[in-house]
């Protein structure tokens, strides 16, 4: 396996190249570069046959929030909104810097996240249409007005599949906000069903922070094969 590693500013880029030729392509954004740790997870669900881009090293709250909210989970949230400043830069320079090292065009494209990564790459599909597969791990659709905003406004995306998932212990948390994340995580994913898209909810054992490799694993493999469900 061939690893290739591109810097745009604090951000990290990292090309898992496993297949020559055309293949799907899944970009994960994560907290910490982990690429060897979700490869192996998604060895252990049987998903093979994709490329994999991470990326990390992001001012998380900041660059991943669609728009500003006041604290929600700790004093030093700062969701301040950059998730608009962000995604031009992923889709006209890192998308197209690291398609340049693959041999072949990919065959279509993931997005994955997870946590407020997994929120990103759901709103993503509501900005623009590079993306036809997405990946919510744990995803924070407990965020102020997103499933509101979700409701009011269409995918711009022909999305091809849609994964959320959560943990059935995250809705236990203290904080009345963060007790939603469970019943508001099954209202996205119908609502994407109501509208046609192939959608699947999994809930996981366990908290937010149990095996985060295998939860995007489990959905990197069914949006790979969920043409055959």
């Amino acid at each position: 396996m061939e690893v290739k590693e591109l810097q745009f500013g604090h951000r990290r880029v990292c090309l898992y190249q496993l297949v020559k030729g055309a293949a799907p392509l899944v970009y994960s954004i994560d907290y910490h570069e982990n690429g060897q740790l979700l490869l192996e997870a998604c060895r252990q669900v049987g998903c093979d046959g994709f490329n994999l881009v991470t990326i990390s090293g992001l001012h998380w709250n900041q660059e991943l929030s669609p728009w500003p909210v006041d604290t929600v989970v700790s004093k030093d949230d700062n969701f301040s909104g950059g998730a608009p400043q962000w995604l031009p830069l992923l889709t006209d320079e890192v998308v197209p810097q690291v398609e340049r090292l693959l041999d072949a065009p990919p065959t279509w494209r993931m997005l994955a996240g997870y946590s407020l990564a997994g929120l990103f790459a759901v709103w993503t599909a509501f900005q623009c249409d590079l993306f036809t597969r997405i990946l919510s791990a744990s995803g924070s659709m407990w965020y102020p007005g997103w499933l509101e905003y979700a409701r009011e406004h269409e995918p711009v995306a022909a999305l091809q599949g849609i994964y959320l998932s959560v943990g059935d212990k995250e809705s236990t948390s203290r904080n009345a906000v963060l007790q939603t994340v469970g019943e508001r995580t099954r209202a996205m994913a119908d609502l994407m069903a109501e509208r046609g898209i192939p959608s699947k909810f999994e809930l996981n054992p366990g908290n937010h922070f149990k095996n985060p490799p295998l939860r995007v694993a489990k959905g990197i493999n069914w949006l790979l094969h969920n043409d055959n469900d």
